[in-house]
C-alpha cells in the first residue's frame, strides 16, 4: 500500500550546502576549488624545488627528493612522524605517518625497507635505518600528495624509491682523471686550493676533492671561473687601496729632523732679538728672554741629533 506525501504551502524546501573539502591546511568549498588551490600551491612548490635543487634527473625524468616531498607536506600543514623501525637480518623496515598539525589526524601511512640491496647492504647500520625512514617518509607523501606533485610537473615517485638511485660509491664519486683535471683548473685560474676546499665544505659538506660526486664536480667546475673573477676583483680593489694610501703618504709633508728644527729656532731667535732691540743697541728684556729660550732649545736638539 503506497502513501502519498502532501506538500503544503507551509512546507519550506531548504537547499543543502555542499560540504567543504579540505586537505591539510588547503580548504575549499568544492573539489574543483580545491584543485585550483592545489595548482597554485604546485607552482610555488616547483619554484622551491628548482631553486634549492631538490629533484634528481633519472632516465630523463625529474624525481623529487624526499626534502621536496616534506616541503610540500609542510606547505599543507602536515608533518612526518616515525611510528616504528625494526631490523631483521640487517634489513630495516620503517613505518611513518603523516600527521595534520592543526588536529593531529593521520592522513597517510607507509612502510619501506633498506638493507638488502647494493650499496646499502655494505653501509653502516645507522645509515640503513635512516634510509628506511627516508623512503617511508617519501612513500607516505607520495600516497597522499602525488597528484599535487604531478601538477607541479614532476614524476609522482620520490627519487629515493627509484632503482637508478641505488648506485655504489665508486659510480657516484669522481675518477682520478677528473680529480687531476680539477687540480689543474684550480692552478690555471690562480685560485687558492684551500679556499676552494672551504667552499666545498660549505656547499657539499666534503673536505677533500676525492669525495666529490660527479654532479657536484660539474657544479664546482662551473663555479671556479666565478671564484677567479671574485679573486681578481678583490685583488684589484686591494691594489687600488694601496695606491691611494701611497699617494696620500707622498702628499704629506715629511717631518723635520732635530737639526733642521734647531736651525729654524736659530733664525726665529735672531728675528725676535733684532725686533726687540732699542736704538741704543740694547735688547728689550722680554725679547731677550724669548730669544734665549729658543737658543737653549736649539742647543738641546743639536745634542740629541749628535747622540742619535
Amino acid at each position: 500500500m503506497s502513501h502519498a506525501i502532501a506538500i503544503t504551502q507551509d512546507t519550506a524546501i531548504m537547499p543543502i550546502s555542499p560540504a567543504a573539502v579540505s586537505l591539510g591546511t588547503l580548504q575549499a568549498a568544492s573539489a574543483s576549488a580545491l584543485v585550483q588551490g592545489a595548482r597554485e600551491m604546485a607552482g610555488a612548490l616547483a619554484d622551491v624545488i628548482e631553486r634549492q635543487k631538490l629533484a634528481t634527473v633519472i632516465q630523463g625524468r625529474k624525481h623529487v627528493n624526499v626534502e621536496g616531498w616534506t616541503t610540500l607536506a609542510i606547505m599543507l600543514g602536515v608533518v612526518a612522524r616515525e611510528v616504528q623501525t625494526t631490523e631483521q637480518d640487517g634489513i630495516y623496515t620503517a613505518v611513518v605517518e603523516l600527521i595534520r598539525m592543526n588536529d593531529g589526524a593521520c592522513i597517510s601511512r607507509a612502510s619501506a625497507e633498506c638493507g638488502d640491496e647494493s650499496p646499502w647492504n655494505k653501509r653502516a647500520r645507522y645509515a640503513r635505518r635512516s634510509m628506511a625512514q627516508t623512503r617511508a617518509t617519501g612513500k607516505a607523501c607520495r600516497l597522499a600528495f602525488s597528484w599535487i606533485m604531478a601538477l607541479a610537473g614532476y614524476e609522482p615517485t620520490p627519487a629515493e624509491e627509484m632503482p637508478d638511485t641505488r648506485q655504489s660509491d665508486d659510480d657516484l664519486l669522481i675518477s682520478s682523471s677528473q680529480h687531476k683535471m680539477l687540480e689543474a683548473r684550480i692552478s690555471e685560474l690562480g685560485l687558492n686550493r684551500e679556499g676552494v676546499k672551504t667552499w666545498c665544505i660549505r656547499r657539499f659538506s666534503i673536505d677533500h676533492f676525492q669525495g666529490l660526486q660527479k654532479s657536484q664536480f660539474s657544479e664546482l667546475l662551473n663555479q671556479l671561473p666565478k671564484m677567479a673573477e671574485i679573486k681578481a676583483k678583490r685583488e684589484a680593489e686591494q691594489e687600488a687601496q694601496a695606491e691611494r694610501e701611497a699617494i696620500q703618504m707622498e702628499s704629506q709633508p715629511q717631518p723635520l729632523n732635530n737639526e733642521e728644527i734647531a736651525k729654524k729656532m736659530d733664525v726665529l731667535s735672531t728675528g725676535i732679538r733684532e725686533a726687540g732691540r732699542y736704538k741704543s743697541g740694547k735688547v728689550r728684556p722680554r725679547e731677550a728672554v724669548e730669544s734665549a729660550i729658543l737658543e737653549s732649545e736649539a742647543r738641546h736638539l743639536r745634542n740629541l741629533a749628535e747622540t742619535a
